[in-house]
């Protein structure tokens, strides 16, 4: 029985020996070669085929949950023998310490599955051809009659927990050696990620993951052959509480106004948007994490200043073809479903250089405004039962005069109609002489406007109406040729002619008669939407002092075709 007793210890023994020796012999080859085992795990990727990676301290701790892996100074460089259109990563990674390292998916299963994973300080510098020249579904790029490194990659990446703190990034174009994008100090910590072979090769799919929140500082994306720039500061988001906030959110163009719109052979407008913040609640991440669906409950904007130029010294383009309101989002190649918009103290400044020889160029600006957007979707399933986009706003043209204006969209509609519908308070009219003088080289010498309103019915083709403006002391001065008054009896002439005899001083009459104004005008297709706005209420201005009918603005307006 003793020896039976002994024998079994002895066993015990060594099954102790045996299994503490196991890890023991592991740990020395996994560190013996811990340069090679890692560095063939990263360069075996098609991503990083042709690159060369190096390390600092690196350590290996294996039991039998899994491996420890600490590394230290991690840098991938692109070999020489790297092809000049292939995606080229310069990356360096200043520490990384990955628990729970399962060597089973890796051999077995071709996929790497870790419990925590902890990356500090990571930096990655890439340039990639144009996108249009890579064949992203194959996972590689398409060089004929050239043979190809073998690669192989994983069919899963999962982390159960992942730290990432301070991640820049900056992508450039290998054509130009322009930057494409930018990205500064991004840290996220997430639960539950898992990347996959279909998310890469699926162009709306990014990865899964249960729980993710973080920050970043700055993304930078340039577009428009590099000469606009998107840029986005202070961005936190949740998932928790599906909320996403940006302290500042711009859109800027690295070309002056004259030196961007000479550039191109056909008008184009010069546009930035800048300094505003976004609050966005109810997002669905879920849905853009596996889908690339943008679906938000309510977007909140703030401060946000708009500005606009045109040129009028360049030729029109008469091919193009902007959007209406209701069809701005679906044009877009990605869904988009916003049940709510609020816009909040926001400012849009518009400035136009005529071609009728001004010296300068004339503008207008609407300030203080405020705006209260309904859904806006290109999603089918959005306002079924309604079928209509709402648009509310106020503000204060040239900070003056107050402007409330409705917009209803009836997007059932194949012609597109709307209804427009506002007024305009009080505001002495020498306010717009800015915009008034360089486009039509007169000038307002007095007059006030105490109310004007207009109720327009229009479609993606005309639209008719009605507008009321009631004013006084109305008088203009016509200007020289260099835009400018003087005392030339000619003009002085022309100008009390006018005066007396063209226009009407004041509306209502001094007989106590109101004059309505009809309007008539056909959409302009190669212009904007605000630009047949203003000419659907210009043309009931202009009847309001001429006394035409709706018929004679219908002639006029075919005979001026």
């Amino acid at each position: 029985m003793k020896k039976i007793i002994i024998a079994l210890l002895g066993l015990v023994l060594v099954l102790v020996l045996v299994l503490r020796g196991i890890p023991y012999f592991i740990n020395i080859y996994l560190n013996n070669n811990a340069d090679r085992i890692v560095s063939n795990m990263i360069t075996r990727t098609s991503g990083f085929g042709n690159h060369e990676v190096t390390f600092g301290k690196i350590k290996l701790d294996y039991n039998y949950f899994g491996t420890f892996l600490s590394i230290e100074d991690i840098s991938i460089q692109p070999t020489e023998e790297i092809h000049s259109d292939q995606v080229k990563v310069s990356l360096r990674l200043e520490e990384a310490k990955i628990s729970g390292f399962r060597w089973k998916s890796f051999l077995l299963d071709n996929s790497i599955q870790v419990d925590s994973a902890r990356l500090e300080n990571l930096t990655i510098l890439s340039v990639t051809p144009p996108m249009d020249s890579l064949n992203i579904e194959n996972g590689e790029e398409d060089h004929d009659n050239e043979e190809k490194p073998e690669t192989r990659d994983y069919d899963a990446i999962s982390v159960r927990i992942i730290s990432l703190q301070n991640l820049n990034l900056e992508n450039k174009d290998s054509k130009t050696d322009s930057i494409r994008m930018s990205l500064q100090n991004l840290s996220v910590n997430a639960e539950g990620f898992v990347l996959t072979k279909e998310d890469i090769q699926t162009e709306t799919a990014l990865f899964s993951v249960d729980l993710i929140h973080g920050k970043i500082e700055q993304v930078q994306i340039h577009f428009d052959e590099f000469r606009q720039m998107a840029e986005v500061k202070n961005l936190h988001f949740d998932t928790a509480d599906k909320n996403m906030k940006i302290g500042d959110f711009s859109i800027l163009n690295k070309l002056g106004k004259y030196a961007y719109t000479q550039s191109f052979e056909k008008r184009k407008a010069w546009l930035q948007l800048k300094n505003g913040s976004l609050d966005i609640k109810g997002m669905n991440f879920q849905e853009y994490f596996r889908n690339g669906i943008i679906e938000i409950d309510s977007l909140l904007v703030k401060d946000i200043k708009l500005e606009s130029f045109m040129n009028k010294l360049i030729p029109d383009n008469y091919g193009r073809r902007p959007p209406m309101a209701h069809e701005a989002f679906g044009i877009l190649d990605f869904p988009v479903n916003i049940k709510n918009t609020v816009i909040k103290n926001s400012h849009i400044h518009i400035e136009e250089q005529p071609d009728n020889g001004a010296p300068t160029s004339g503008y207008l600006y609407f300030s203080d405004l405020n705006a209260v957007v309904g859904a806006i979707s290109n999603m089918d399933k959005v306002n079924q039962e309604k079928y209509e986009l709402n648009i509310e706003a106020q503000a204060m043209l040239m900070g003056k005069g107050k402007i409330n204006l409705t917009v209803k969209y009836d997007l059932a509609d194949t012609l597109g109609s709307f209804q427009l519908k506002g007024n305009l308070g009080k505001i002495d009219l020498t306010e717009i002489n800015k915009i008034v003088e360089p486009e039509a080289k007169v000038s307002l010498k007095s007059g006030t406007i105490n109310r004007l309103d207009f109720n327009i019915h229009a479609n993606d083709f005309d639209g008719t109406g009605e507008v009321i403006v009631r004013y006084d002391n109305l008088e203009i001065e016509i200007l020289n040729k260099d835009f400018e008054k003087d005392q030339n009896i000619f003009r002085k002439i022309g100008s009390f002619l006018a005066n007396k005899v063209v226009i009407k001083s004041q509306n209502p009459r001094k007989n106590g008669d109101l004059q309505k104004g009809v309007v008539y005008t056909q959409r302009l297709k190669h212009k904007s939407e605000f630009n047949y706005w203003w000419r659907l209420v210009f043309s009931g201005l202009k009847s309001t002092l001429t006394g035409d009918d709706l018929e004679t603005l219908k002639k006029k307006e075919n005979e001026n075709k």
